[in-house]
């Protein structure tokens, strides 16, 4: 992950996003709401946009970027929703710059609470504790990092049970022993 600081001292993942995504949400929403007092009409010229996380090129060349997992919320509030997990390290969190996105939870720290990385080479997922203010529960068992700094980095299994914030989902590997993008 290549985490860089913007003007605005937001964090934000270059390898996803070209630049800060959440100064982009700000700059939209000011836009909107200029736009609204002027009472303009929207046109294709003027429609702000978020810059794409990942290109279709990128995704169908790096192995990096390659679905390899899910995150399936069973309980809380974005119960029956998934969530991808991609190869390499997925960041966890309320930020809208987040791999995966959990913006309806105050129990969850904004900035990269959990960390779940796939592992290309051992063909292995691992669950790491990273700042959350609050504990994350895997199996009933306790997930904590020291004030400060990451957490030690436990293997995920298939239909292991994560329990972040207010939030329980399953996770499904989809890559691993039997299928992996680089065989």
């Amino acid at each position: 992950m290549n985490l860089i600081k913007c003007p605005n001292n937001h964090f934000y993942n270059a390898d996803h996003y070209p630049s800060c995504p959440e100064c982009a949400v700000i700059n939209r929403q000011s836009s909107q709401s200029n736009n609204m007092s002027q009472e303009k009409t929207l046109d294709q010229h003027n429609i702000a946009t978020d810059s794409v996380e990942r290109s279709i090129s990128d995704l169908n060349s790096s192995p990096e970027s390659m679905l390899s997992g899910w995150l399936v919320c069973i309980d809380g509030s974005e119960y029956g929703h998934s969530f991808p997990i991609n190869s390499g390290t997925n960041a966890i969190g309320r930020g809208a710059n987040m791999d995966i996105h959990l913006p309806n939870d105050p129990e969850i720290s904004r900035y990269i609470h959990a960390v779940i990385t796939y592992n290309t080479e051992e063909k292995t997922f691992y669950l790491e504790n990273r700042n959350g203010a609050n504990p994350i529960m895997l199996n009933d068992t306790i997930i904590t990092a020291d004030a400060g700094s990451s957490g030690t980095p436990v293997i995920l299994h298939d239909r292991d049970r994560i329990k972040i914030g207010g939030m329980t989902f399953i996770f499904v590997s989809f890559c691993g022993k039997d299928f992996n993008w680089e065989d």
